[in-house]
């Protein structure tokens, strides 16, 4: 089995997107999914967290998509967002670096969650 490398890439404040090579694990990231400007973000809190992980999505959006990656490119948990506000338990997950991402169907956004 290959390990293959993943990481994330933060450009000046209005422009950041992750590029993985993990394809073995199903978990990929094209030139389309160049995150959106900061005004449209979606945000994550408490960061590090524990046991839950809140999602608040800006009103421009709704019936989102939303993915969990772990640091090797599993995806740990997928549902559909359709409220502004909504939470997910992740007390029953392993402490480290998830990929959160989420997409309407034109745009997709990944941040970085830390879970203690």
């Amino acid at each position: 089995m290959r390990l293959k490398l993943l990481f994330l890439m933060t450009m000046v404040a209005s422009l950041s997107f992750a590029v993985t090579l993990t394809e073995d694990f199903g978990f990929s990231f094209s030139k389309e999914d160049v995150l959106l400007t900061q005004d449209k973000d979606f945000t994550i809190s408490p960061n590090p967290g524990k046991d839950k992980l809140n999602i608040k999505l800006p009103s421009s959006i709704a019936d989102t998509n939303i993915e969990v990656f772990d640091v090797l490119g599993k995806r740990v948990y997928k549902g559909v967002i359709t409220q502004l506000e909504s939470s997910i338990n992740v007390s029953n997950w392993k402490s480290g670096v998830y990929l959160v991402k989420v997409s309407d169907g034109k745009s997709t956004q990944t941040k970085r969650f830390i879970k203690q």
